[in-house]
């Protein structure tokens, strides 16, 4: 192969790990001493590979990565653009990696079976294969300790780094402290004197009616849009909002008052955020419980939003997407005969000419009777069967994981009595179904926790306050709130009632018309009524 460079030249690696030391003099004194060593021996001293990796740590073996300056020189001198002889200068050697010594050692001789020096500026020393047969191998072996030396360094720093994390995050749990850094959401800042987070009225303000907005029945897109729009300043650094941005929002615990803390873990050499519980109380709560779960109810799927042409039209149907026929349990829709005529409801089915009888409601009638009968509708709320079922769950998978436990407890004494490759993979097999059971677990409860009755209430008080407000609060925020807690409403227009069917099971009647008042005459498509 054709090498890049005729003569062997001398490349200088930079290397530090944290941002405070490029504010610092570490760049410039490195810089500094690679340009006398050059001088001092006559070499040229080359800077067209960059290698330099700033604010990167060597533990973790970062720095060899192909993205990553050392990672570059190493991938250089494979491919044959670096001259053999040539010379990489290190300030010491342990710039060269703090990862496990057995890797150091394998790509540190990897370079000099390669035919390039390395040399550090600390001790002076030259590590080749010529300096290496003169001292029968003393360089090799320094180099070895100093690798060991460096990983146990880095990994006792690493260890109490996250020592002191892990107490920050039990004297916030504990409530002896409600700080754990000052990186925030932009709605709080940190008083010091006070030492308590206080609330920034003018952010909060965009997050309340970012709140409003979806509880209204507006989506993540057309909310951004509107922000957008109206020119309101965007929360954080970004130049604008986005929809990804207002999602977020929506689902971050902070803002009713719970930090969610989290740490760092490597598994497989893949670094992974796990986040913890929630910790409620640590920051001012900015939203209600109520408003909190009405939302998160919303956004799980349960309550779908209004989509296609319709979607940008104001809602004129106070029970849009909720009205059942009684007959065939199809759809009921608005329907408008003539501009002056009151808008009515009637069986998609029938008047698509498909079977159905054909049956007008007013829908004057319908939507007064739900703002006015608000109280007896969610007086008496059914407890339904979804906490029961959950309950079933919850105590199946308890049963389960004790099962398995014991399965593994088992495994394990018979494999202390007589190792084997397939018990012990039989007990892996084991560990991994237990994550997956204690996942389901988790996951479960909090299914359990957001079905029972106070989440529930919470829903409901929501409704009540949005129905006392009446029409002049928007139909939107109404028909969302009505669509959180029932699945649907069954128009039964022979009895004259509103059949509510709650999600979590049972029903509930109001009556929209009253015995003695004359029921309009149902008649078939095509058929004009009486």
């Amino acid at each position: 192969m054709r090498h890049l460079y005729p003569m062997p030249r001398l490349y200088s690696y930079t290397r530090f790990s944290t941002p405070e030391q490029a504010e610092g003099d570490s760049e410039r004194r490195q810089t500094e001493a690679a340009a006398r060593f050059a001088a001092e021996r006559g070499l040229e001293l080359d800077s067209s590979l960059k290698i330099s990796d700033l604010g990167v740590s060597a533990y973790r073996g970062a720095n060899m990565s192909a993205d990553a300056g050392l990672g570059k020189f190493m991938e250089a001198v494979r491919e044959g653009l670096v001259e053999p002889g040539s010379m990489l200068l290190l300030e010491s050697l342990d710039r060269f990696s703090r990862a496990e010594p057995v890797d150091v050692q394998h790509e540190l001789t990897g370079l000099i079976r390669a035919g390039i020096e390395i040399a550090t500026l600390n001790d002076g020393r030259v590590y080749s294969r010529d300096s290496l047969a003169r001292d029968n191998g003393l360089g090799l072996m320094i180099s070895l300790m100093v690798a060991i030396r460096a990983h146990e360094e880095s990994r006792v720093k690493g260890e109490r780094v996250a020592a002191a994390w892990a107490e920050k995050r039990r004297k916030v749990r504990a409530g002896e402290t409600r700080l754990l850094t000052t990186t925030a959401p932009a709605w709080v800042q940190w008083d010091e004197k006070a030492e308590v987070w206080k609330i920034k009225e003018p952010q909060a303000q965009i997050v309340r009616r970012i709140f409003e907005l979806t509880l209204a029945g507006e989506g993540a897109q057309k909310i951004t849009e509107r922000l957008n729009r109206e020119g309101v300043p965007p929360l954080g650094r970004g130049q604008r909002w986005h929809r990804q941005t207002v999602s977020k929002l929506l689902l971050n615990r902070a803002v009713i008052g719970e930090l969610v803390p989290g740490h760092i873990e490597f598994q497989n050499g893949k670094r992974r955020r796990v986040l913890e519980d929630p910790i409620p109380g640590v920051f001012p709560a900015i939203i209600t419980q109520a408003e909190w779960e009405a939302v998160q109810a919303l956004k799980d799927g349960h309550a779908p939003s209004v989509r296609g042409r319709g979607v940008n039209r104001p809602l004129s149907n106070l029970l849009g997407g909720l009205c059942r026929c009684p007959r065939c349990g199809s759809t009921m829709t608005r329907v408008v005969k003539g501009k002056r005529k009151a808008p009515k409801l009637a069986c998609t089915k029938a008047k698509a000419g498909d079977g159905c009888v054909y049956h007008t409601v007013q829908l004057e009638d319908v939507e007064t009777a739900v703002l006015l009968s608000g109280g007896r509708l969610l007086s008496d709320i059914p407890a339904g069967d979804a906490e029961a079922v959950l309950d079933a769950k919850v105590l199946q998978l308890e049963n389960n994981i004790a099962g398995t436990l014991d399965h593994m407890r088992d495994l394990g004494d018979a494999l202390e009595a007589n190792p084997s490759k397939a018990g012990a993979a039989r007990l892996a097999k084991l560990e991994r179904e237990l994550e997956t059971l204690n996942d389901a677990l988790k996951a479960t409860r909090e299914q359990r926790r957001l079905a029972d009755g106070g989440l529930i209430t919470a829903r409901v008080e929501r409704l009540r306050e949005a129905l006392e407000a009446g029409i002049a609060d928007g139909r939107e925020r109404i028909n969302a709130l009505l669509k959180v807690l029932f699945e649907g409403v069954t128009v039964d227009y022979d009895r004259g009632v509103l059949v509510f069917s709650w999600r979590q099971g049972g029903e509930t009647e109001i009556r929209y018309h009253f015995p003695g008042d004359a029921l309009p005459r149902r008649r078939r498509k095509g058929h004009r009524a009486n």
